[in-house]
């Protein structure tokens, strides 16, 4: 089981590993600058799962309010474990944490998209299993 906590300057190096282990090759400069932008913004959070002191899973969430619904949702940004450390739960432990926070805001759906990609079916699989429901190009959980 992971522990589930937002990210520091600390995490910086296993952010960027993890960035580009789910397909955007960046810098740690460009990682950095990326990370001092989102954390001035109070609707986006970074949450990273840590197993012995290593960051082993990201997720990038927004929250925000809807046109097509009363109340907000939540969006994932982008949502990687490393392949090292697949299949134990942590992108389950992942998701748990987002939904809460969601949850908290007073928000009811959460929402991604996946790219439609061979390399993604595995992704694909993760998120329906997890009870999305695949609407257009993206995926659409309703939490309340």
């Amino acid at each position: 089981m992971a522990f589930i906590r937002y990210a520091n300057e600390k995490d910086l190096a296993d952010i960027t590993y993890l960035m580009d282990e789910l397909g955007y090759k960046t810098t740690q400069s460009e990682m950095k600058e990326r990370l001092k932008k989102l954390s001035n913004h109070s609707d986006y959070h970074t949450f990273v799962a840590e197993i012995d002191h290593q960051v082993v899973g990201l997720l990038g969430l927004h929250i925000g309010l809807a046109y097509e619904f009363s109340g907000c949702y939540g969006r994932i940004l982008c949502m990687v474990v490393n392949q090292e450390f697949r299949r134990m739960g942590i992108g389950q432990q992942l998701m748990a944490e987002a939904e809460k926070l969601i949850i908290k805001n007073e928000g009811n759906a959460i929402v991604l998209n996946s790219g439609n990609r061979v390399e993604r079916a595995d992704a694909h699989k993760f998120y329906l299993d997890l009870g999305d429901n695949l609407k257009s190009s993206g995926f659409v959980k309703k939490l309340v």
